[in-house]
């Protein structure tokens, strides 16, 4: 069982009922639900599992027809098998441990939103400084041309890194002609999102002249963000914002492919975390 590290956010809550569900492949009921809560100090564990369970049946909405878990009389029953679901868990885990000792993992994070931001456009992208080890230059001017959009004069300062953005992502004509819709993508692995910066897509539009209407800051984010924060908080500041339950939507979309050398890494990063 997966130590419980909180009983006052119904959110982090919900992500631990999520993991030992889905990690431990079994359901769990409300008697046992409840004592957990109870053994960890939680003054109306009834009360709270009731909106643990509120949380969880919108979860499971939000996930859409392929849920990795379902709620039924207050019996919460795992619906997949985590080995083909590494990188839902490895959101999870990032989710309710946040990002401190990642050993890789925000670099799998990003590939993985590269994957789901691919399904979602059904078109091209490119992860900032994969493969080609911080030379982002001259990743600037394949993508101009591979984009067939015009590089323009300047370059990001050495200092700015790669000012914010992680992945873009375009949906290409395919007749070699600029003006496209464009994505700007951060990848926040860490509970802290909502520290970010903003894509300054006036910097961007300096570096490639892409037409700045056409251009779309995103980010990816491992939690799933409450109700009464999704627009204000989320929306409004960052754009088209992928949290876990889209991404899990567009990385296991029946056209969606997922790299097998991908794949391999989440599973390993994953049971090294939960081991």
């Amino acid at each position: 069982m997966i130590e419980l590290t909180n009983v006052e956010d119904i959110s982090l809550i919900s992500d631990w009922a999520e993991l030992n569900v889905v990690y431990g492949n079994a359901p769990m009921s409300k008697a046992k639900l409840t004592s957990l809560l109870e053994d960890n100090g939680a003054a109306d564990s009834d009360a709270l599992f009731d909106s643990v369970i509120q949380e969880l049946e919108k979860r499971q909405r939000l996930y859409g027809a392929n849920p990795p878990f379902t709620v039924n009389g207050g019996v919460i029953s795992p619906e997949i098998d985590w080995n083909n679901y590494p990188e839902y868990l490895l959101c999870l885990i990032f989710s309710y441990w946040g990002a401190a000792n990642a050993n890789g993992g925000t670099s799998l994070f990003e590939r993985i939103s590269d994957v789901a931001l691919k399904s979602y456009l059904n078109g091209e992208t490119v992860i900032l400084g994969f493969p080609n080890n911080g030379n982002l230059p001259q990743q600037i001017d394949q993508i101009a041309a591979k984009m067939f959009e015009d590089r323009a004069a300047k370059d990001p300062p050495a200092q700015a890194k790669d000012r914010g953005v992680d992945v873009i992502g375009w949906i290409p004509f395919g007749d070699e002609r600029r003006g496209q819709i464009i994505v700007l993508m951060q990848c926040a692995a860490g509970r802290n999102w909502n520290l970010k910066k903003q894509i300054q897509l006036s910097v961007w539009s300096q570096y490639i002249n892409w037409f700045y209407e056409t251009t779309v800051p995103s980010m990816s984010i491992t939690e799933i963000i409450p109700t009464k924060k999704w627009g204000k908080d989320a929306v409004e500041s960052y754009g088209v914002v992928f949290d876990r339950a889209r991404l899990y939507r567009f990385l296991y979309k029946p056209t969606t492919v997922i790299d097998a050398g991908l794949r391999a890494a989440v599973v390993a990063w994953c049971g090294q975390k939960l081991n």
